[in-house]
C-alpha cells in the first residue's frame, strides 16, 4: 500500500483509490483495537473514535475524487 501511495503522487493518479484502500485500512485496523478496554470518556476512547473519523475522511475524500 506504501508503493501505491508514492506512486499515486509520482504519477499524479489513482488519488480515489488509494484514499478508498486506506480509509478501508484504517477502519480495518480501528476496529480490530476496538477489544482494547477504554473506560468511558477518556483520551484512548476519543484516539479510537478518530480512527473511525479518519477513515471516513479518507473513504469519502476517494470518493470525490474517484467520481470528478
Amino acid at each position: 500500500m506504501v508503493i501505491l501511495a508514492v506512486i499515486a503522487m509520482i504519477v499524479g493518479k489513482y488519488h480515489g483509490i488509494n484514499a478508498v484502500l486506506f480509509g478501508i485500512v484504517f477502519f480495518i485496523f480501528t476496529y480490530r483495537d476496538k477489544n482494547k478496554p477504554s473506560p468511558g470518556l477518556t483520551a484512548a476512547y476519543s484516539l479510537h473514535l478518530g480512527g473511525y473519523e479518519a477513515g471516513i475522511i479518507a473513504i469519502v475524500y476517494g470518493l470525490v475524487r474517484f467520481f470528478e
